[in-house]
């Protein structure tokens, strides 16, 4: 059975007063060739009024719809409570920062249907930070020698249908989710696509992903990932049987 292609779209927002409306809007934008979507903006504990421009969006924009923290609970929170609240096939993110320009969230929800996962990665890495490209490029190795796969990245906004996302594990609620998440999806065989992303410089205020702290957490969620699925073998989910995957080239 085919699903159509109607996807809901989380934008995670803490403290994101003078980027989440244009990231938004921008969903808005790119969602346009898609069957139906829906935006979930998670207010993430957010202090800087972020809540109250949420807010009147949702009378602007009908698709649109805010679910507010009490505090400051994480991503992988904001990513778990949107989760719940979808309504459609499938099940996408963005940032609520703006670093991901709208065309290239155009380019990874058209590629919705193509495979059971799109997974988007970095296809202009010269235009992130030196610091950012050095992680990304050790973790990555890291991650695909330890599981014996051939990605580009795996922090990117995966895109999954609805039912396969509240399936996956989520026993961590930084930012390494979305690799726990992804690594279980491929191990048991889901198809794939590869989508190259073309990131912006955020506008206002300084990434929150990048710190020492998150990169010991980082990697205690790699090794415990590698204990549980290499060692143990235990996969959250079955196993199927998917065809070959594809990378899609060409991001400007």
């Amino acid at each position: 059975m085919t699903l159509r292609r109607t996807v809901t779209i989380l934008a995670p927002a803490y403290n994101e007063a003078e980027n989440i409306e244009g990231s938004v809007r921008d969903a808005v934008e790119a969602a346009a060739g898609l069957d139906d979507f829906e935006i979930i903006v998670v207010d993430d504990g957010s202090t800087d009024g972020t809540g109250e421009i949420i807010d009147r969006l949702t009378d602007e924009i009908p698709q649109l719809r805010a679910i507010h923290h009490g505090r400051n609970l994480g991503i992988g929170a904001a990513y778990r409570t949107a989760l719940e609240h979808a309504r459609m096939e499938y099940f996408a993110w963005t940032a609520g920062d703006r670093e991901l320009h709208r065309d290239s969230l155009r380019d990874i929800l058209d590629a919705v249907g193509s495979a059971a996962i799109v997974i988007p990665y970095h296809g202009t890495p010269e235009r992130r930070e030196f610091h950012r490209r050095v992680l990304t490029l050790i973790s990555t190795t890291q991650l695909n020698l330890m599981f014996g796969l051939r990605l580009h990245y795996y922090q990117g906004p995966a895109i999954y249908p609805t039912q396969l996302a509240r399936a996956l594990p989520m026993t961590s609620t930084g930012f390494y989710f979305a690799t726990e998440r992804l690594v279980h999806a491929l191990l048991a065989g889901h198809s794939w696509v590869q989508v190259p992303l073309r990131y912006q410089n955020r506008t206002y205020g300084r990434s929150k992903a990048v710190s020492v702290p998150n990169v010991f957490k980082a990697e205690w969620v790699i090794w415990r990932l590698w204990w549980r699925v290499r060692v143990r073998g235990k996969l959250a989910i079955p196993r199927v049987t998917a065809p070959a995957n594809t990378v899609l080239e060409g991001a400007e």
